[in-house]
């Protein structure tokens, strides 16, 4: 089931995607968005050695929220694993499946800086990825995390690095493609979105009260160098997704700031030149 019965208002189009009406959320959730979000669960799965969380979450937790569910894939396949849990996702777009959906499954549409619709001190384990694109104020979503977790509740979060770097370089401070990251993180600025947000976490969440925060890296290869089969499977993913999906993410973000598709298209193949050169082996974490 979905709360929030309001009409959808209209939607904002840049680059050919479709993003929120709001202008705040530079991710799209279009068709073709979604398909990203499946291949990015599938990395992360992957990542996690089939899990679907880093965290040991207790066999009798009863309350679990996921932040930015998408298309709910991810409390749907937990449900399964808990089918004794309540499971909440919470995501600005009803774009969640609608088929199968377990009975402790349940969604609110809904901005996740918005209040969410849960008492405080309910949760046991609260589920963030990839929000970096949708949220302005990150101390004040983790705040609201506090408040909602019960005394010694579990949060979870991952997010993509926005930096790509050369396996082979030893000093590993060399990033790869910083004509075009630096302009991203310049146009991020101006729009006051955070990208990057997953370096000031710690801070922000010891500054808050969180406890024993523990912080894990994974590599993601780009590109055909990588030997190893858990890296390959892992950068066939990555390959895909950018390929297939790079410009999504820069639609409103460029529109914002005046540029046309046309300019858009007259820099991207520079970036990819430089992600696909065999001198080269780029790489990114999450």
């Amino acid at each position: 089931m979905a709360t929030g019965t309001e009409e959808e208002p209209p939607y904002i189009e840049a680059f050919g995607h479709k993003y929120h009406h709001s202008g705040r959320i530079f991710v799209p959730f279009d068709e073709k968005e979604q398909q990203r979000m499946e291949l990015q669960h599938k990395l992360y799965r992957h990542c996690l050695n089939g899990a679907l969380t880093a965290t040991r979450i207790p066999l009798n937790v009863e309350n679990i929220v996921d932040l930015g569910s998408g298309t709910g894939v991810w409390p749907l396949e937990m449900a399964v694993r808990y089918p004794q849990a309540n499971i909440l996702g919470i995501d600005i777009s009803r774009i969640q499946r609608t088929t199968a959906v377990p009975p402790n499954v349940s969604f609110a549409i809904d901005n996740v800086e918005n209040p969410w619709p849960i008492s405080a001190g309910s949760v046991d384990f609260l589920h963030i990825r990839g929000l970096a694109g949708g949220v302005s104020d990150w101390p004040a979503l983790f705040r609201q995390a506090y408040e909602k977790l019960k005394p010694g509740g579990l949060l979870e979060w991952t997010e993509q690095a926005n930096q790509i770097f050369d396996f082979d370089n030893d000093l590993g401070d060399a990033e790869l493609c910083p004509q075009f990251l630096n302009l991203w993180r310049d146009l991020s600025k101006q729009n006051n979105i955070d990208f990057s947000p997953a370096p000031s976490g710690p801070v922000w969440l010891v500054d808050i009260g969180f406890e024993a925060i523990a912080q894990r890296i994974e590599i993601l290869p780009i590109g055909e160098w990588a030997q190893d089969e858990k890296l390959q499977t892992r950068q066939k993913l990555m390959n895909q997704i950018s390929a297939e999906h790079f410009e999504s993410h820069c639609g409103l973000l460029f529109t914002n700031c005046g540029w046309t598709r046309e300019k858009f298209d007259e820099i991207t193949p520079t970036f990819f030149s430089e992600i696909h050169d065999q001198s080269k082996k780029p790489y990114t974490t999450m």
